[in-house]
């Protein structure tokens, strides 16, 4: 019999209606299955198997049952930044760590991350976008440090001095502001035609005396919080 007569024969016709259904019911249960997954990540990660790691999240990802629960979905996409970073696929990492900055400004651990995803990034795309949250959060010190950072690299001290100061006035017992802010004055009086060189070393040796002090603030700090 030809394949093109199988199609009217009557037990292939009841075969298709039989098996059909019971392909949307697994056997696995769902949590069997989450366990089997995270299990299969942490064995990934322990034995540095990092692109496979990588193509894991991302495949499960499409698995809609995981995605339906808000709280699974959130640690999948965590994992999933996780692998990225682990894999040092900055561009897709960035991608995700955008979007957990734009639902959570206040985090600190948010803008750690995307620190962290920046300085191993081989582009500029961050820039635009931190200029662009700029106009939506105006007084967030994290967000005004990596503005700052950005203009510096770039070595347009003038702008980074402007950002530094900006959330120097907000938060002044943060000991990285006065670093940031002495070593720019410094990049400044180190610049072949800069005037005013003397005021430029003052001001420098001011703000890393601040910062000094404030450090050993916040060491002292730390320990007491330690030891109690």
């Amino acid at each position: 019999m030809r394949p093109s007569e199988n199609c009217g024969d009557p037990r292939v016709r009841t075969w298709k209606i039989m098996v059909l259904p019971s392909l949307g019911q697994p056997d696995v249960p769902l949590e069997d299955q989450w366990e089997l997954f995270t299990t299969l990540c942490h064995i990934l990660h322990e034995q540095k198997r990092f692109e496979e790691l990588e193509r894991m999240t991302f495949s499960a990802l499409g698995s809609k049952e995981f995605m339906r629960d808000k709280e699974r979905a959130r640690e999948m996409e965590f994992m999933c930044l996780l692998a990225c970073i682990y894999n040092d696929s900055s561009y897709f990492a960035y991608n995700i760590m955008r979007e957990l900055v734009i639902k959570n400004p206040e985090s600190n651990r948010c803008w750690n991350l995307l620190n962290l995803i920046i300085s191993k990034a081989d582009d500029f795309r961050h820039n635009r976008f931190l200029l662009r949250l700029t106009h939506k959060h105006p007084d967030l010190v994290a967000l005004g440090l990596l503005n700052g950072h950005n203009c510096l690299v770039a070595g347009t001290y003038k702008y980074s001095l402007a950002e530094y100061t900006q959330v120097f006035k907000q938060d002044k017992s943060n000991p990285i502001i006065p670093l940031m802010l002495g070593l720019t004055f410094t990049h400044m009086a180190c610049q072949k035609f800069s005037g005013k060189k003397h005021s430029l070393v003052v001001q420098a040796l001011a703000f890393l005396n601040t910062y000094v002090g404030n450090a050993k603030n916040l060491c002292i700090i730390w320990a007491e919080h330690i030891t109690n």
